[in-house]
């Protein structure tokens, strides 16, 4: 088996949809939830085991040579990607999920590129406040919306 980028970037992603999983399972559920069949930790461990088979996969077929493939990657926006990332985890209790998704989606557009600033924003928006309305609506969990809504709201 070759080491390429490919197979290094499946793993990389199997070790964090492993640590995903795992710490889905501190998600507190209320009393007597545990025997229902859809929970706050469901869509969690769904994602989880949708990052482990699609890192399997792509470990499995990653084919290029390290050396050759490892000259084209783009450390720069997978860094900023990161960082956003954490910013996002600091900020999402104290800004609320919609106001921080939306934030972080924009920001993320910008660092792959995208240079058309009203579409990443009507794509933010309409995607976190769809995703919002089916968590909270639809499959009924409770998403805080943040200490930053209850200073404003007394």
């Amino acid at each position: 088996m070759q080491i390429s980028n490919q197979r290094i970037g499946g793993l990389i992603f199997l070790l964090l949809s492993l640590f995903y999983g795992y710490f889905s399972y501190d998600i507190p559920l209320f009393p007597g939830a545990e025997y229902e069949p859809f929970t706050p930790r469901t869509l969690p461990q769904f994602l989880a085991l949708c990052g482990i088979a699609c890192s399997i996969i792509l470990m499995l077929t990653g084919g290029s040579d390290f050396r050759t493939s490892v000259k084209h990657l783009v450390w720069r926006p997978a860094a900023k990607l990161l960082v956003a990332m954490f910013a996002y985890g600091l900020l999402v209790n104290w800004m609320g999920f919609v106001l921080a998704t939306i934030i972080f989606l924009v920001v993320s557009f910008r660092i792959m590129g995208e240079t058309q600033h009203k579409k990443a924003l009507v794509v933010a928006i309409l995607f976190t406040v769809a995703f919002w309305a089916l968590l909270t609506h639809v499959l009924d969990i409770y998403l805080e919306p943040g200490q930053l809504w209850h200073w404003f709201n007394g």
